[in-house]
């Protein structure tokens, strides 16, 4: 699997910001497309964090994955989250989101990041379980919608 960031391939933001509007954006109120595709600016650079990583098939993007700063803000403390998972519908099922959430952890580690949050809708943590992250706790996204904030501990590079 070919993988690009944002960065290389910036006239793929509609695409992404669609995705993302269309998932999640949309349930924000007052929240529009043309704000989604402003927030994704932030990984228009090179070599740094925060990353937008896609997965292509040809050159069409089939999904995509985030590393970024300070998703939820009561936690300063908290500085790296995974966000963003998204895999087109036909391309579910193939552990293509395994895939990119190992090679942004990798990234990540390359990057000297010790640990990443994330925040589901699955109380379970689903995918994000079986890939070793830990659940922490409960709190409700700014949509109201209960999400379960979970941790990953990543290996010192070597």
């Amino acid at each position: 699997m070919k993988f690009l960031t944002l960065s290389q391939a910036p006239q793929l933001m509609p695409t992404v910001a669609h995705w993302y509007f269309d998932t999640w954006g949309a349930r924000v109120p007052g929240h529009t497309f043309d704000d989604e595709q402003q927030r994704l600016e932030v990984f228009l650079h090179d070599n740094e964090l925060p990353m937008l990583l896609m997965a292509m098939q040809d050159d069409t993007p089939i999904a995509a994955a985030q590393l970024k700063f300070h998703e939820r803000t009561e936690h300063p403390q908290r500085l790296h989250w995974l966000g963003g998972v998204f895999v087109t519908p036909e391309h579910r099922g193939h552990d293509l989101a395994s895939e990119m959430i190992e090679t942004l952890m990798q990234k990540a580690r390359g990057y000297g990041v010790r640990e990443v949050f994330l925040q589901t809708e699955h109380d379970d943590g689903g995918l994000y379980r079986r890939l070793g992250w830990e659940p922490l706790e409960r709190q409700t996204h700014r949509t109201g919608v209960p999400v379960r904030i979970m941790r990953r501990v990543l290996p010192v590079a070597g």
